[in-house]
């Protein structure tokens, strides 16, 4: 009997948090080609079909949240036998606070992943605006934040630009006819909001809120049962989501900073690990050491 390689393993898992191959290949630092051939082989090493292969990318099948249910598992037993084999495991508890378009998105799977692999490790997560998340690195209350910079007094360990995108249910059709309808976050906590409505105004583009809420995932539980469109980050993506854009007759939208920020100058190391983790997942790029 043929087993399977951890790296097969390792890269179905990210395949399913990514939700493509394309952001597994960025994550993993390998092609795509490279990719498919391993999720290829695994599906034939199991007899399995895994994937649902579709335009906006990939889903697990059956067979293949059972095998990702393993893969997970079987990374996290080899991750606590290096855990045994250090003398100084990274032990302690990080407070950590991300705004909601992140809660939203692949991020809290790769938290559970993080915390199943790191079992010496606990994390604490706050849910909240960008601006609040810098008064709580002031004040103590987290150690390490995910936000936009333009609300960070601090310098982040890491940024990167990441564009904001029309997004509708995958059988919506923007009809010229009509005004657009949007999905919005109400006037008090809407933030970007204002640049994209400033931007349907440039292009005299009529629209009208056919939904306001308070909260990001409401707007996306909205979005998906096709009352109207929003805009967001593309880490918020979801295979029940389509992209719009300017073939839709929808002008282009500003991009965003993001950047990851701590309490300290000099974090813990187990802040330092998440810190790597979420560098690598959310950026593509890997944290130096320090």
């Amino acid at each position: 009997m043929t087993l399977p390689a951890i790296s097969q393993l390792r890269s179905l898992v990210t395949v399913a948090r990514c939700g493509s191959m394309s952001g597994a290949a960025e994550l993993l630092h390998r092609s795509q080609s490279s990719i498919s051939t391993q999720i290829k082989q695994l599906e034939q090493i199991l007899d399995a079909r895994l994937l649902h292969r579709h335009a906006r990318g990939v889903t697990l099948t059956h067979e293949g949240e059972l095998a990702c249910s393993y893969a997970n598992r079987v990374l996290g037993l080899l991750h606590e036998l290096l855990e045994t084999a250090d003398r100084n495991p990274v032990t302690g508890t990080v407070r950590f606070g991300l705004t909601e378009e992140f809660s939203v998105g692949r991020l809290p799977h790769l938290l559970r992943e993080f915390v199943e692999m790191q079992r010496s490790i606990e994390i604490e997560v706050v849910v909240a605006q960008s601006a609040t998340l810098e008064g709580f690195l002031r004040e103590g209350r987290i150690d390490l934040a995910l936000g936009t910079t333009e609300y960070m007094s601090r310098e982040p360990h890491i940024r990167w630009m990441t564009p904001l995108l029309w997004v509708g249910n995958r059988h919506f059709e923007v009809n010229p006819a009509k005004a657009l309808p949007l999905v919005l976050i109400e006037e008090g906590d809407r933030r970007w909001g204002w640049r994209v409505l400033s931007a349907l105004d440039e292009h005299h583009i009529s629209w009208r809120e056919v939904y306001t809420t308070t909260t990001f995932a409401s707007v996306v539980t909205a979005v998906e049962a096709g009352l109207g469109i929003t805009y967001m980050i593309r880490e918020c993506l979801r295979p029940t989501l389509r992209v719009l854009g300017e073939v839709d007759g929808l002008p282009s939208l500003p991009s965003l900073e993001f950047g990851l920020f701590s309490s300290d100058l000099t974090p813990p190391r187990s802040v330092t690990a998440l810190l790597r983790v979420l560098a690598t997942a959310v950026h593509g790029s890997a944290l130096s050491a320090d």
